[in-house]
């Protein structure tokens, strides 16, 4: 497998600093080219050179909250893989066209964020002369605090989509056990617990934006059918309620983790039945 991020080769002087480093402490080491979430993406992957793979970890002695994080990922991605063993058999070919089909969702993902972060910065440099027309888009209104994370309702109606399309092929007689403290073992995520009545239909584990996710397809009592997505909780996330632009999502954050509701009710049944899943107050 190639290198995701391939580089010049590594000078010979390049060389005798890195080692020098190792024996001077890593935060004598002066940083030449700094270390992005796409090298430490590579390094938890395994796919990153061996002179750059040096630096990151020159980096993670210097930073420990950057290395816990780290640490974390990996930890969740060697749990993962002993969890969820691949199965003996090759799969049915509709499972792996759908396989292939996330897979290069989430690399289109990826590079849309690259490329929001190249245009906002293109934006800055160029556009000053519209500082004072755009101010308010730019500005951080006191409304954006109540939407919803994009990706997060990305990812949610994704994994809907997959856990309503294992539901026409057929699933378990008896139904999954919806085992809290064992997903979060496994995970880090915490599922809320469910209202009396709601049964559990499905449980799936995708990978999403922020780590990994859990979909939870039930039978929400008389709410009829709906999808419980449940994700590491982003930083600065709205602890209220609050809905897609649509209004068949819905989405809060509570502790670690953040959470967002869909189904084909409507908007306020659906921020009714997410109250009884914990949600705070409904910001509109």
């Amino acid at each position: 497998m190639k290198d995701r991020h391939p580089r010049a080769p590594v000078a010979t002087d390049d060389c005798d600093r890195r080692i020098a480093s190792g024996h001077a402490g890593f935060e004598d080491f002066t940083m030449i080219d700094p270390i992005t979430d796409d090298d430490l993406i590579g390094f938890v992957d395994g796919q990153i050179d061996p002179m750059r793979r040096l630096d990151v970890e020159a980096h993670l002695a210097a930073n420990p909250e950057a290395a816990a994080r780290v640490m974390a990922e990996m930890h969740d991605r060697d749990a993962l893989r002993a969890c969820f063993e691949p199965v003996p058999e090759p799969g049915p070919d509709r499972n792996v066209i759908l396989a292939r089909r996330f897979d290069r969702n989430l690399r289109w993902r990826r590079v849309a964020s690259r490329l929001k972060r190249a245009a906002a910065i293109a934006v800055l440099v160029g556009a000053g002369w519209l500082a004072h027309d755009e101010i308010g888009r730019f500005g951080v209104p006191d409304t954006l605090a109540a939407t919803p994370d994009p990706a997060l309702i990305a990812d949610a109606r994704q994994a809907r989509a997959v856990a309503q399309l294992r539901k026409s092929i057929g699933g378990q007689a008896d139904g999954p056990v919806y085992d809290r403290e064992r997903l979060r073992s496994v995970t880090g995520i915490d599922l809320p617990a469910l209202p009396d009545g709601w049964r559990v239909r499905d449980i799936q584990v995708f990978p999403a934006r922020h780590g990994t996710g859990i979909e939870v397809a039930l039978e929400a009592g008389h709410f009829g059918e709906a999808s419980l997505f449940a994700t590491r909780g982003i930083r600065g996330g709205p602890t209220t309620l609050s809905g897609s632009d649509d209004g068949d999502v819905v989405a809060w954050n509570a502790g670690d983790t953040a959470y967002a509701l869909s189904g084909p009710r409507s908007d306020a049944e659906l921020r009714q039945a997410a109250s009884l899943l914990g949600a705070g107050p409904a910001i509109r």
